[in-house]
């Protein structure tokens, strides 16, 4: 007699870019996780008694939920439509200084007047001299003090229009038996995934702040005449992913470009397994090697997808060649092969 399954507790969340595939968030600490398939119907009746004739269908909607224990700045930027950027930025500084015969000294250089409060309650602005500034009636006491400085920071601007991201999202969940065992990892793959912009960032004095990521999926045209459009694709993934054929490998991204100014500079393939309707991950599993006529500047780690353009020599914009990425598939005995472009822009 076969043993029950269960899906236990809660799922890996990932998100990459629906475009080229790069990693934007990988979600391994979430409270919880949500897979809403709902439809909208229309009744059909008519008669003695108004009878139900017929029941129509409609309007399908795929929605998820992570709620994550961890604070990321992913979430919100997602949300708004834009992720962090990095530079120098305008913020406020806050510190407590012990005023020395009415004057402080500020750690940081003010860009604005200061704000000091007092421990009166009361409040005076006051005009720094580089780092020092004078209180009325200070004394030696110790003040807080406001103020706006510059400074490198990571910084996400919530603009009014902006709509939010969409991503590639994928769920993954253990599938359990009776004995305790994983027999499946049950994947949801979104490959179009709007996030709903809706954040709300709540904070408690005995508490920490948990965040929420929800949307909806949009549709995908189905690439053949015999399949529809879909939303979304569940898949059952063995344990034993060995005893599943490989049917074709891809390699991203398809063309890898060396900027001429940053050279020496090494950058990554990643490859995947096509196993019905899962992908495998299978980089470390592949060799990579470069073709013929590659130019010798080009090297390829062989189990690596780590590929290398030297500065050797002098090098010519426009060099190029391919790396023939090869795997072998045990359960058919075939190899498998892709190959990823390279060239020096």
């Amino acid at each position: 007699m076969a043993n029950n399954t269960f899906l236990v507790s809660v799922a890996k969340a990932i998100a990459r870019d629906p475009n080229t595939g790069a990693g934007i968030f990988l979600g391994k600490t979430n409270i919880s996780s949500a897979f809403t398939l709902s439809m909208q119907k229309v009744e059909v009746r008519g008669g003695i008694n108004n009878p139900l004739l017929y029941v129509y269908y409609h309007t399908r909607a795929v929605e998820i939920k992570v709620e994550d224990a961890t604070f990321n700045k992913t979430f919100l930027g997602l949300n708004v439509g834009q992720l962090t950027t990095t530079g120098l930025v305008d913020v406020v500084q806050t510190e407590c200084i012990t005023l020395v015969g009415n004057v402080g000294t500020t750690t940081l250089t003010p860009l604005s007047d200061i704000a000091v409060y007092m421990n009166d309650g009361t409040i005076q602005n006051v005009t720094p001299t580089g780092h020092t500034f004078t209180v009325v009636g200070g004394g030696s006491t110790s003040v807080d003090v406001v103020y706006t400085i510059n400074t490198t920071a990571d910084q996400i601007a919530v603009a009014t229009a902006t709509p939010p991201s969409v991503v590639d999202m994928t769920l993954i969940a253990e599938v359990r038996d009776s004995t305790g065992v994983i027999v499946n990892y049950l994947q949801i793959a979104i490959p179009q995934f709007q996030i709903s912009g809706n954040y709300t960032l709540s904070l408690a004095a005995n508490g920490v702040s948990n965040q929420s990521l929800d949307g909806y999926a949009l549709a995908v045209n189905s690439t053949d005449c015999t399949s529809g459009d879909y939303f979304a694709k569940v898949t059952w993934v063995p344990v034993a992913s060995s005893a599943v054929s490989t049917g074709s490998i891809v390699a991203m991204p398809s063309t890898l470009t060396f900027p001429l100014a940053s050279l020496p500079l090494s950058k990554n393939i990643t490859v995947l397994g096509i196993r019905g309707a899962t992908n495998v991950t299978l980089t470390t599993s592949c060799s990579f090697v470069m073709g013929g006529s590659a130019s010798p500047c080009f090297s390829a780690g062989l189990h690596t997808g780590v590929i290398t353009c030297g500065s050797t020599g002098t090098i010519p914009v426009g060099t190029s060649g391919s790396v023939v990425v090869t795997y072998w598939d045990t359960v058919n005995s075939g190899s498998r092969t892709d190959w990823v472009n390279v060239i020096v822009t």
